[in-house]
């Protein structure tokens, strides 16, 4: 009962609204859950009490209508369920303000996801903490399923699709894509997309999977553009350097305090981005296997006398598949077992650490290489968004020039009469 106190105070003290709550389980004791209710109006502090100043007529609907005629059958008298208001009777009493337009809002919303993931957050563990989904970023959220829902089917085949460009995202970010370029594909790539298609086509499922598969497969040429210029080893060259600096900085006898703790965060930020990259690099390895088995699968003739051999590849895929969804699972829950909700809130820390070491250097009068670093990293990018959208629209070409191709049919000579 103390936990249901406590959020029932806190959302009290909040929004300065009276309120209830009761903590139960479901029927199938799977979902311990709060149900919630507040008073979204103030209570007045003197009763207001409306009478008629004249006769007021009512229609049956309970409508208010201007004179008596509009009330009267055609014989003149009054209608079934009609009635008269006579002057000087009580027509509205009210004990409460008008309903407050803010709890309607999507901003309460947010507000109290926010504030209610926070405070749940406080009682679980590291493994268990929850993050509100933020639409602004590079991510798209998974729809509910709920009870005997007809679209079942379709919302579980689109959510793999969601959470497939998930991953992908999260593979992008590690292997050295920026936020802000995944964040504008996806906004030019997939919700204009789609909100165009709604608009030209309305709501249907089969085009929001086709406009996702299509930034799926790009945003996979994008990750293997950034893996390719990834050594395996591509950790050393970093961690030696960052050794180099830390032994050049002891043999100065450096002191300062902000530095000292700008290089403690910096190093603990690049252990976690280093198992990220590992992990990452294990999940591309292992999905380069699947996609090469996939294109000897499809050469493969689909008949009984080749059944045989497509089962054994059909098998191997499953089984890498398998490896697939395990690795992730490692690679998600490394950000998790150091605080952080995913990699991208991980990676995110990670640069900023990073900024923020090379600014302390400049500012003990270091040799300046922090700004260059940073310039050459905000130049890299800046081309990255670039290869990101020449990708985008040269697979459009590609497959525009397949459908045409697919559309002529060779012409057939006539045959001569004999």
């Amino acid at each position: 009962m103390l936990l249901l106190q406590v959020f029932t105070e806190i959302f009290r003290q909040k929004y300065g609204v009276q309120c209830a709550a009761a903590l139960h389980h479901n029927k199938a004791m799977t979902n311990y859950h709060i149900h919630l209710i507040f008073a979204d109006r103030d209570p007045l502090e003197r009763t207001m009490v409306k009478k008629a100043s004249r006769n007021m007529f009512f229609d049956e609907t309970g409508r208010h209508v201007r004179t008596k005629k509009e009330i009267l059958d055609e014989h003149g008298n009054i209608r079934p369920g009609c009635r008269i208001l006579k002057r000087g009777e009580t027509y509205d009493i009210r004990w409460f303000s008008a309903r407050n337009d803010f709890f309607k809002s999507r901003a309460f919303m947010q507000e109290a996801k926010v504030m209610c993931t926070e405070l749940i957050n406080h009682f679980v563990s590291e493994e268990e903490k929850l993050q509100v989904f933020d639409p602004s970023g590079p991510y798209l959220p998974t729809k509910k399923i709920g009870k005997n829902n007809l679209l079942a089917a379709e919302i579980t085949s689109d959510n793999e699709l969601r959470q497939e460009w998930n991953r992908t995202v999260d593979q992008v970010l590690i292997a050295g894509g920026s936020q802000a370029e995944v964040t504008d594909f996806k906004k030019s790539e997939v919700t204009e997309k789609v909100a165009e298609s709604i608009r030209e086509n309305g709501n249907a499922p089969g085009l929001f999977s086709q406009v996702l598969q299509f930034a799926i497969a790009v945003l996979n040429e994008f990750l293997d553009l950034l893996m390719r210029d990834i050594e395996p080893d591509i950790s050393e060259p970093e961690k030696a350097e960052v050794s180099q600096q830390a032994k050049t900085l002891e043999t100065a006898e450096i002191s300062d305090a902000e530095f000292r703790k700008a290089e403690s965060e910096f190093m603990r930020m690049e252990g976690i981005h280093q198992k990220l990259n590992k992990a990452n690099r294990k999940v591309y390895a292992l999905q380069k296997q699947q996609k090469s088995l996939q294109v000897t699968r499809d050469t493969i003739p689909n008949n009984i006398f080749h059944r045989k051999d497509r089962k054994a590849i059909e098998d191997r895929i499953e089984g890498l598949q398998r490896q697939i969804d395990l690795a992730y699972a490692q690679l998600e829950a490394i950000p998790k077992q150091h605080g952080f909700g995913d990699v991208k809130s991980s990676e995110a820390a990670y640069w900023a650490a990073k900024a923020n070491l090379e600014s302390q250097k400049d500012k003990m009068g270091g040799t300046g290489k922090g700004a260059v670093v940073k310039n050459a990293r905000a130049k890299t990018q800046k081309q990255k968004v670039s290869v990101l959208k020449e990708l985008a629209d040269r697979r459009l070409e590609m497959e525009a020039e397949k459908r045409n191709k697919s559309r002529k049919s060779p012409e057939k000579k006539p045959e001569m009469e004999q």
